[in-house]
Formats: structure tokens, C-alpha cells, sequence
């Protein structure tokens, strides 16, 4: 009789155990998918004001880190790629006010013909204004195209250096022939970030090599 009292008692601990321990399971599941929940809304009610905008070709290339969910390092980086491709776009856009302001206001452009290590450069631009004059010169083409290629930065804090190859195509008119010519472009770049935004300090426009020849329509 007391064996059985003692299987009856230790069937009953079993039971009371295992229902304390699903109770303390099902309070900890709850309790972190409550915090899960909470966790997951706190980036929307703090995340930057861009992200949470419509999506608009507009707003692409965008150099501000606040453009980006991501942070630090990352939100640098994509924020200085958008600088790059910016220059690009806007040197194919023919948009020479928004390609000029991409630079501090006394920004720098150093145009070279072959390695700077044994060329001098063959021309210096200085600051916005004299900037957005010199553009004046992709005026002449009928037609460019800027492809960047690989594009790495460096970054100490507010500053940052990067190189970029790219090729650029431009395509004009001389005397009823259309012409074609084709760059093989470096820049070296000097980078500031003031105020959550990245721009070009200075801008080293290395002209490694070209083709000229003309062109069918």
C-alpha cells in the first residue's frame, strides 16, 4: 500500500513540475515577444526622417549619413559612394550647379594628364563658383557617359581620402563627322563631412589614357 502511495505521490510531482515549468516557458516566450515587439518599434520611432519618406529618384544621391538607416562606418560609406556617382550623374545631366555644390565652398579641382607622381597638373580650379564656370565645358558634347568603377574610401572621423576609375564616353560634332572619345579616368579624392554630410575637399582628375576616333551615328 505504500508503494503505491508512493508512485501515486511521485506521478503527481511529476505533473505539478511539468505544469510550473510550461507556465514558466510560456511567461518567458510572452514576455520576450513583448520585448521583441517593443525592440523592433523603437528604430521606427527613432530612425532617420529620409528613410520613412516615399521612395523618389530624387532623393538617390543623397550624401547626407542621415539618408540611410545604417550607422557609422556603413552610413559613411554609402553616403561617399552617392558623392562619387553624384559627380557623374550631374557632370551627364549637364546639372553644373548641383555638380559644383558637391564641394565645401572652397573646394578644389587638380586636372592631370598622366600619374601624378610625374606630372604636374595642367590646370587648377578653385571653389564653387569657378567650379560650376569650368563645367561649362561638357557643353560642347552632345552626349556623355560617366561608368564608375571600383571606388574605395578611408575614413578618420570627419575626413576621408578614395580613389574611383572610371571611363567616360563623350560624343560630339566637328564638320558634319560625329566624334567619339573615350577616358580612362582616377580620381583621387579628399573628403569633409560637416554637418551629417559628405563633400569633396579636393578632387584629382587623373587622365590615364585616351581614344579619339569618329564615329557612326
Amino acid at each position: 500500500m505504500m508503494k503505491t502511495n508512493m508512485v501515486t505521490e511521485s506521478k503527481t510531482d511529476r505533473r505539478s513540475f511539468l505544469a510550473a515549468a510550461l507556465a514558466a516557458t510560456g511567461s518567458a516566450l510572452s514576455s520576450s515577444v513583448c520585448q521583441a515587439e517593443t525592440e523592433g518599434q523603437e528604430p521606427q520611432s527613432q530612425g532617420h526622417v529620409t528613410a520613412k519618406s516615399p521612395l523618389s529618384f530624387d532623393s538617390l544621391y543623397d550624401t547626407s549619413v542621415l539618408a540611410t538607416t545604417l550607422k557609422g562606418e556603413a552610413a559613411d560609406r554609402v553616403a561617399l559612394r552617392r558623392l562619387v556617382d553624384s559627380w557623374a550623374r550631374s557632370a551627364d545631366r549637364r546639372l553644373a550647379e548641383e555638380q559644383s555644390n558637391l564641394f565645401v565652398e572652397d573646394g578644389t579641382i587638380l586636372n592631370y594628364e598622366g600619374d601624378p607622381a610625374t606630372h604636374k597638373p595642367h590646370s587648377t580650379i578653385k571653389g564653387r563658383v569657378a567650379i560650376r564656370t569650368a563645367l561649362a565645358v561638357l557643353n560642347k558634347f552632345t552626349v556623355t557617359l560617366h561608368m564608375n568603377g571600383q571606388s574605395e574610401v578611408a575614413i578618420q572621423g570627419d575626413r576621408a581620402i578614395g580613389e574611383t576609375y572610371c571611363l567616360a564616353h563623350e560624343f560630339w560634332a566637328e564638320t558634319d563627322q560625329r566624334k567619339f572619345q573615350t577616358l580612362g579616368i582616377r580620381y583621387h579624392d579628399q573628403f569633409l563631412r560637416q554637418e551629417h554630410r559628405w563633400y569633396f575637399v579636393e578632387r584629382q582628375v587623373i587622365i590615364d589614357w585616351s581614344e579619339t576616333r569618329n564615329s557612326l551615328p
